[in-house]
C-alpha cells in the first residue's frame, strides 16, 4: 500500500478555489470515489486526551456543523500542526544597540599634576623647563578632547604657562650671571 503525501498549501488553495479536490492535489483517500455498494464514512481523528474522536474536517480547520472545534481565523487552510510563520521584523524584535565603548583615559589630571610639579620646580630652578612644556602639551590635547574635564585642563594650561615663565626667567638670570664672571 503506497502512502500519499499530504497536500501542500498551494494545493489546498487551488482546491478551495476550484472545488475539485482530487484534481488540485488533494489526498487520494479523501477524494477517491467510493466503491459501488459501500457508503463513504467520514474520517475521524482521535482528540487530545483520547476522550472522543474529531472529524477530519474539523481537525484541518474547516467548519463542521454542530461541532465545538475552534476554527483558525487567521488562516482557515492552515493545518493545526503547521509551522508558525514569524516575521523577522516588527514590534516584537528589540533592535540591536551596540554597547557604548568605554571613554579613553583623560589627559586633564595628568596635565594638572605635571603643571603643579613644573611650577613647584620652576620656583627653585629653571632646569625643569621640559616638564612645563610637557604639561602644556597635555593640557592643550585635553582641551581638544570632548570628554575630558575642561576646568582641570584650563588650570593645567595656566599653571604650565606660569611654570614656563618662571623657568625661562631662572635660565635667563642664570646665563646672565655666567657671562659676568
Amino acid at each position: 500500500m503506497t502512502e500519499v503525501p499530504p497536500p501542500t498549501r498551494r494545493g489546498r488553495k487551488d482546491t478551495s478555489a476550484s472545488g475539485n479536490e482530487a484534481a488540485a492535489g488533494g489526498r487520494g483517500e479523501d477524494s477517491a470515489p467510493a466503491a459501488p455498494g459501500i457508503t463513504p464514512t467520514p474520517r475521524t481523528i482521535a482528540a487530545p486526551g483520547g476522550s472522543t474522536s474529531v472529524p477530519a474536517a474539523a481537525a484541518s480547520g474547516t467548519a463542521v456543523p454542530g461541532s465545538s472545534v475552534p476554527l483558525f481565523d487567521e488562516d482557515p487552510e492552515r493545518m493545526p500542526t503547521a509551522q508558525l510563520e514569524m516575521a523577522a521584523f516588527g514590534d516584537h524584535l528589540i533592535p540591536y544597540v551596540p554597547p557604548v565603548p568605554p571613554a579613553p583615559p583623560s589627559f586633564a589630571p595628568w596635565a594638572l599634576a605635571l603643571a603643579i610639579l613644573a611650577l613647584l620646580g620652576s620656583l627653585f630652578t629653571g632646569w625643569l623647563l621640559p616638564l612645563g612644556v610637557t604639561a602644556g602639551v597635555l593640557s592643550a590635547l585635553s582641551l581638544r578632547r570632548p570628554h575630558d574635564s575642561r576646568h582641570a585642563a584650563v588650570w593645567a594650561l595656566c599653571l604650565a604657562v606660569l611654570s614656563l615663565v618662571f623657568s625661562v626667567g631662572w635660565l635667563v638670570w642664570g646665563f646672565s650671571q655666567l657671562a659676568v664672571v
